[in-house]
């Protein structure tokens, strides 16, 4: 193994809602310590980068902007890939918005035809938004979805994810989305050119099997799946999706990580 640098999920592996995991702010100040690269890489379209920094600092966890992946933000760029400028129509909320906007796309509420429908998480989802995402769907719109999350871990509950919303449009659609966010190889290429190292330098390290596992053995990289979020032993043991390397928390893995640098010197 050749680790140079790491992709960290948010969500289930730093904190879950507003509550920092255990050895969350320790592991970082490691990784910084041992000069391994690292970038947050969120399937949460919901907030900004800047709004992940001011977060992780509530949490006495200090990163920078340009350390902040998010789906939505990757979906932005994916955007800007399609056309120069174009028109969404979005379900999701306010920083996927903005998001879509900083590449001079526009985000219409009310329209006929637009080029791309994209579907992110929206905690005011209705039904007027899933029949007007049928609609342009069916007129001629690409379905975009910012990840294929069902759920997602808070303190104390599961909460329905974008993934859910996802699958209500796709099933009153008929369509099949084009999935930026993990675990599409998509967002992965574009995280690994911010950390300007190839797949075999890098891991990923997550609480989720279907999406930060899955998307490691797509991206053929390291795979650390932490046990603080959503899967647990008994979901590894039913599962095709094989982790590289499992820990029951951050702090495992960072003397696993010790030994591995003592042993590579």
């Amino acid at each position: 193994m050749s680790l140079k640098g790491l992709l960290i999920d948010l969500d289930g592996s730093i904190y879950k809602g507003n509550t920092s995991l255990h050895y969350s702010r320790e592991f970082i100040e490691f990784l910084r310590k041992v000069n391994i690269k690292f970038l947050f890489l969120t399937n949460n379209s919901t907030q900004l980068p800047m709004d992940y920094v001011n977060k992780l600092r509530n949490m006495d966890i200090e990163t920078k902007e340009e350390e902040i992946l998010t789906s939505g933000i990757a979906t932005a760029i994916y955007l800007s890939s399609l056309k120069n400028v174009g028109n969404a129509y979005v379900i999701g909320e306010e920083a996927l918005k903005k998001a879509i906007i900083s590449v001079n796309w526009k985000v219409l509420e009310d329209a006929d035809y637009v080029d791309a429908v994209v579907v992110g998480l929206d905690r005011s989802f209705n039904f007027e938004k899933l029949r007007k995402a049928n609609y342009l769907i069916r007129n001629g719109a690409k379905f975009i979805a910012t990840n294929p999350d069902k759920t997602f871990p808070m303190e104390n509950r599961i909460d329905p994810g974008a993934g859910s919303l996802v699958a209500a449009v796709s099933a009153a659609s008929e369509k099949k989305p084009i999935v930026i966010g993990k675990p599409s190889p998509y967002i992965g290429k574009i995280a690994l050119s911010k950390l300007g190292l190839k797949s075999h330098e890098v891991g990923i390290v997550g609480d989720r099997l279907d999406t930060d596992i899955l998307f490691g053995k797509r991206l053929k990289i390291k795979t650390f799946l932490v046990l603080t979020g959503i899967s647990k032993r008994e979901d590894m043991e039913k599962s095709k999706i094989k982790p590289d390397f499992v820990f029951e928390n951050l702090e495992e893995m960072t003397m696993f990580l010790k030994g591995y640098l003592e042993n590579k010197s």
